[in-house]
């Protein structure tokens, strides 16, 4: 058995804070109608073939969504999108399709929502979950994408802070 942490979970979550990340909305729709779900912990995987993961906490609404629609989108939002980060990252947003009332979308080849303004989407099938922690990563084949060249600077994330990368 390892030895036990020296350290608490907050003080880990201000140590990997430091790291600089972009944000995302994960989006999907499923059985349940629409959903979508601030995310900064997403990567590349693999580019042949193309897979990007995704980390969402194991006892979220959003992780069981994910893995039942079994395809999402990941929406990589512009520094003028903040609010919108701010919205999908709230616990009192409403859920399905009322959440994407004010959000500008369009649907993507999986049928998830892509949002207008994003500098990106990735739109992709799901081809993995694995359980690590009180997490799950979701390992998605990206099946679509596209680069907004007219959206603004990509919006950044620093201890638990959003900001605009100049």
């Amino acid at each position: 058995m390892p030895p036990a942490s020296q350290f608490t979970k907050r003080e880990f979550r201000d140590a990997v804070g430091q790291f600089l990340t972009g944000v995302t909305v994960v989006t999907i729709n499923g059985v349940h109608g629409l959903h979508g779900v601030t995310v900064n912990s997403f990567t590349s995987l693999s580019l042949d073939p193309p897979m990007v993961l995704v980390c969402l906490d194991a006892s979220a609404r959003s992780a069981l969504l994910v893995a039942n629609a079994g395809k999402f989108a990941v929406n990589i939002l512009a520094r003028s999108q903040a609010e919108v980060g701010r919205w999908f990252a709230s616990k009192d947003r409403p859920n399905g399709s009322a959440s994407f009332a004010h959000v500008p979308y369009r649907f993507g080849v999986t049928g998830a929502p892509l949002l207008e303004g994003a500098v990106a989407y990735l739109d992709c099938t799901l081809v993995r979950s694995v359980l690590a922690g009180d997490h799950v990563i979701f390992i998605g084949e990206v099946l679509d994408l596209a680069v907004n060249e007219y959206a603004d600077r990509p919006l950044a994330f620093h201890s638990g802070r959003m900001y605009s990368v100049s």
